[in-house]
């Protein structure tokens, strides 16, 4: 007689693979979500406007502020309102992002090397 079949537990999965890391890999392979990484960290360190983000990336509005919101809610991006008319918002990399910014450059090197 076999032994039952466990179901790995939390701790077996790779981190990738559960719950918030799978979030986070999902959110990777979304359209746009890359390039704007990429462009907020190799381009422009200094924080940067919506209509900027879509005039260079030649995005959607509608697409850009669902991928940004989305990066927002991951941490890896920073939203700031400035009290202003009309209102003015820019968006930056937080330091989570920041710490994000090798494992992007290690990946597109990686890409690179073996397209």
């Amino acid at each position: 007689m076999q032994p039952p079949e466990q179901q790995p537990t939390e701790q077996q999965i790779p981190v990738c693979l559960q719950y918030r890391g799978k979030k986070l890999v999902d959110l990777l392979g979304k359209s746009y979500v890359l390039e704007l990484l990429y462009y907020l960290s190799s381009n422009h360190p200094e924080a940067i406007r919506f209509n900027k983000l879509k005039r260079e990336l030649s995005i959607t509005a509608t697409t850009l502020s669902r991928r940004l919101d989305e990066l927002v809610e991951a941490g890896l991006v920073k939203r700031e309102v400035f009290a202003e008319v009309p209102a003015r918002v820019e968006y930056s990399k937080t330091e989570k992002g920041l710490s994000f910014s090798p494992v992007l450059r290690s990946l597109f090197t990686w890409v690179e090397e073996n397209k």
